[in-house]
């Protein structure tokens, strides 16, 4: 817990994103991968559930303190943050144990979820009682699912492209799907480029789109060159169809086959090592209905077919970025998409399946 709270203070402590990168750098070069892991796992958004409540949390801390409960309330709503106000409140530190981050997380932590209240009051107050002030504010942070600090994903792929000596794309591409915070996940994550790291069932990046500072003329050739296309008002997905498997990925990075079986169904007919990048859309007559139709299929498990039927979707692919196993992201666009199109066009008309119109 110690680096990490170093790394932690000095990351809140400048507004340099040069700064960030190297304080990023410097702890992914000498951390343990056990570690590393979980330190990459929580700077890039993920969070543990959170097991026990703010109010018991409180209570706690009153017991542990001797100050009363209305006190601990006012502190919180002065300091503006649980984690912190804890942190302040709570006595001095009986022993410093020197508890590494992965110990932290998964011995005093991950436990909480299978034990019940008594056991978890000792675990959070015995550890309360062996790490100093600023540690325990990081640690309550991660307890509380309430860890954030000044970075994200982009910075973390940049420091751990620069440990590892390759290109941040390689590593954007890792940690698709999300990492498992575990040392092997974390090794193969940092492996050179001549090191084969396996894709597994990974989408790729999502390239998104973004405002241009100068005039398209300016900064995007001739005309004849362009290729439009609409923008449809859907959910961004990756269909990939890698050996036996299929997977809709949505662009928040979530396995959505039940929400889009018929979608994953026609994925299977696909060539393996195959991923098509697209947008989903509820689909009827040929054209696309609103949004709000489509909203009704969302975090829903279509065990029965009425909603299948009543909302149908089609997958409007505009892009192919993996043909035959290989990534085609570098292949001119114009290549993509001729290929993209003589794959679709062996799909019927009733496959929800469909290259978007340009």
């Amino acid at each position: 817990m110690e680096r990490f709270t170093r790394l932690y203070l000095a990351i809140d402590a400048t507004t340099r994103t040069s700064e960030k990168v190297s304080h990023l750098r410097d702890y992914f070069a000498s951390a343990a991968p056990a570690d590393a892991a979980w330190a990459v796992f929580f700077l890039t958004g993920h969070r543990l559930r959170r097991v026990i409540t703010p109010k018991t949390l409180r209570a706690w801390v009153a017991e542990a303190s001797g100050y009363p409960p209305w006190l601990i309330t006012a502190c919180r709503e002065r300091v503006g943050d649980l984690a912190e106000t804890m942190s302040l409140l709570l006595p001095a530190a009986e022993t410093h144990d020197p508890l590494p981050l992965h110990r932290a997380v998964e011995e005093r932590i991950a436990p909480l979820r299978r034990c019940d209240e008594e056991t978890q009051r000792a675990l959070v107050t015995a550890t309360w009682a062996a790490l100093p002030d600023d540690m325990r504010f990081v640690w309550n942070k991660l307890l509380l699912g309430s860890f954030r600090v000044g970075v994200g994903r982009r910075l973390v792929t940049r420091a751990l492209a620069k440990v590892a000596d390759i290109e941040p794309a390689i590593v954007a591409h890792r940690l698709m799907g999300g990492l498992t915070p575990t040392p092997e996940a974390y090794t193969q994550l940092v492996a050179s480029e001549a090191d084969v790291v396996e894709a597994g069932l990974r989408p790729y990046p999502f390239c998104l789109a973004h405002g241009l500072d100068d005039p398209p003329s300016e900064t995007c050739g001739s005309r004849v060159d362009w290729q439009v296309e609409w923008k449809w008002d859907g959910i961004r997905a990756q269909l990939l169809r890698r050996g036996d498997d299929v997977v809709v990925w949505s662009r928040g990075e979530e396995i959505v086959n039940e929400q889009f079986p018929e979608i994953a169904a026609a994925g299977a007919d696909l060539p393996p090592g195959t991923t098509l990048d697209g947008e989903i859309l509820a689909w009827s007559d040929d054209r696309p209905l609103p949004f709000a139709a489509l909203q009704r299929r969302l975090g829903r498990r279509m065990t029965q077919l009425a909603l299948w039927t009543e909302v149908p979707v089609a997958f409007i692919a505009f892009d192919l970025l993996e043909q035959s196993g290989r990534d085609a992201r570098e292949r001119p666009l114009r290549e993509r998409r001729a290929a993209l199109e003589t794959l679709l066009d062996g799909f019927d008309a009733l496959s929800p399946l469909r290259p978007a119109p340009i």
